[in-house]
């Protein structure tokens, strides 16, 4: 039996949420249910739950402040949130589960069967510094992106990111430094995140940083050639959106 621990500021919120549970995951017991942040960290030290249903946007202490309070707590957490499609890409890319209110009833069971069963690979806190990281609002020129490496987050300016190729459902970034980093995420997943000046994806397979281009071949069978002597093919239906934007740097 999970025994679980639903923090929100909006008691429709918190009674919508309970009777979902009650009714749709019946092998979750629910300990508490907390008006508020701080009640909220006041049950996690208290009833030392499996997992926490938290919202983010709440008054005086929201989501992320209930968190640094309870690191040294062992629970995984679902957030509940009506946030928009940037920050629920973020979300994902940062492997934070969350449920989008309203609550769908069939993503309520996912979430709590994933928190059954996900193998950690590294803390919470890790996770939580990386969404924090991609929520903050930054110049593409100054962002900085966590990726993950083992049990660590190693974070990097976007300039040092030369490119980036798709491998199914995984993708390898590879760094001006020489190093590769694979991740578990589709290159499309990747691409909503760190889209936009300096990086274009200019092949199916292939999202490259503008900013590390050594010469483009413009014929019919275009490409570009990277610092690192990479070529990459420049898909047609990318072509002329592609030679547009590097006329302009």
């Amino acid at each position: 039996m999970i025994r679980a621990v639903i923090i929100d500021d909006e008691k429709n919120a918190l009674e919508v949420l309970q009777l979902q549970i009650q009714q749709f995951c019946q092998d979750v017991e629910i300990v508490a249910i907390c008006n508020g942040g701080k009640a909220g960290i006041e049950a996690i030290k208290k009833y030392e739950p499996n997992l926490v249903f938290l919202d983010i946007e709440m008054p005086h202490i929201n989501g992320f402040d209930v968190l640094k309070e309870t690191y040294n707590y062992n629970y995984k957490v679902i957030f509940t949130t009506a946030y928009d499609q940037f920050a629920i890409k973020a979300f994902k890319f940062s492997a934070i589960d969350y449920l989008l209110k309203p609550i769908d009833i069939i993503d309520l069971q996912q979430a709590v069967e994933k928190a059954k069963k996900v193998s950690e690979k590294y803390s919470l806190e890790d996770k939580i510094n990386s969404l924090i990281q991609q929520l903050q609002p930054q110049s593409k020129a100054n962002q900085r992106i966590a990726l993950p490496d083992g049990n660590m987050l190693n974070f990097y300016n976007a300039d040092e990111i030369l490119r980036i190729e798709s491998d199914s459902n995984y993708s390898h970034i590879f760094l001006v430094n020489g190093k590769k980093i694979t991740l578990s995420k589709t290159l499309k997943d990747v691409e909503e995140i760190i889209k936009g000046d300096p990086f274009f994806r200019i092949h199916q397979s292939h999202l490259i940083n503008i900013n590390h281009i050594s010469k483009v071949a413009k014929g019919e069978n275009a490409y570009v050639v990277m610092k690192d002597g990479t070529s990459i093919t420049i898909s047609r239906n990318r072509k002329e959106d592609f030679l547009s934007t590097f006329k302009k740097i």
